[in-house]
């Protein structure tokens, strides 16, 4: 019997589909905004993301990472960790939809992508970083890595090669998204820090936490090496200065920290607020 809708949502986490619309967005209008392009890009690269998802979900079972007691947790935009453990999903549900899913995305990209090189390399990088994610990232604990590389910098700069070759630009835009990404990584891997380390996999967050750092802490440190990064690229000429609307979330940041500390999973979801509006408000 096929697994519930729900169950088939949950597993591809499309909770990320903001993540990827916003990141692309800037790409596609630091590059001359195109609506068709910006559509195309998200449909790629989000194909492309939840095939990785899926293949997440049965990679972490097999591993014995997801498990009903002593595994990963459930985390506040998500219940992925427990679908299969639970049997409300199953590990040949999820090698379909990675299957699936990966196709879609590399078939949108022959239909209708520009075929030069920085594209198809970008595309290349994408689907690298889907399928060795769990083999090779995450257990070398560089997934903060992956998701620089898939989520943030990918995502960016394959929208931005959708309408023009890449420029400085697009890899500066990207860089900034990609900390962002690896920086979200950290934090969601935090409540993972005891079952990672069960697992011998010592990851960056196992390190921060190790070291006693209060998570409002190192949220504070990451976000200040962001903005500075993106003053030093204006200040360079190598983005707009347009693009330091972003100075107006500040506030945002401040209480994103608090609540970390104090109310973690309200903390999360005002992180991944933040994340969001970046990209926006460097693209408007």
């Amino acid at each position: 019997m096929m697994s519930s809708l729900r169950a088939w949502i949950i597993a591809g986490r499309f909770f990320a589909a903001p993540w990827i619309l916003t990141n692309t967005l800037l790409g596609v209008k630091l590059a001359g905004f195109d609506l068709n392009a910006w559509m195309l890009s998200f449909a790629i690269v989000f194909s492309i993301l939840l095939s990785a998802h899926y293949m997440n979900a049965w990679r972490d079972w097999v591993r014995g990472l997801d498990r009903l007691e002593e595994g990963s947790k459930a985390k506040p935009y998500t219940a992925a960790s427990q679908l299969i453990p639970k049997g409300e999903f199953t590990v040949a549900e999820a090698k379909a939809a990675t299957v699936g899913w990966l196709l879609i995305g590399v078939g949108l990209f022959i239909i209708f992508a520009p075929k030069r090189v920085d594209t198809i390399a970008l595309l290349l990088l994408g689907i690298f970083v889907a399928t060795t994610y769990h083999d090779l990232f995450k257990p070398k604990g560089l997934g903060e890595v992956a998701l620089f590389l898939g989520h943030g910098f990918g995502a960016c700069t394959f929208a931005y090669s959708i309408v023009k070759p890449i420029t400085v630009e697009a890899v500066v835009a990207g860089t900034l998204l990609g900390m962002w990404a690896g920086m979200m990584y950290t934090i969601d891997q935090w409540q993972d820090v005891e079952t990672d380390f069960a697992k011998r996999v010592k990851n960056f967050a196992y390190i921060v936490a190790r070291a006693n750092m209060r998570i409002s802490l190192f949220y504070y440190f990451a976000v200040t090496a962001i903005i500075t990064m993106h003053f030093g690229f204006v200040l360079m000429g190598l983005l707009p200065t347009t693009t330091l609307k972003t100075i107006l979330l500040l506030p945002l940041f401040h209480f994103t920290g608090v609540l970390l500390d104090y109310h973690f999973e309200k903390g999360v979801m005002m992180a991944l607020l933040g994340m969001w509006l970046y990209p926006i408000l460097m693209a408007i």
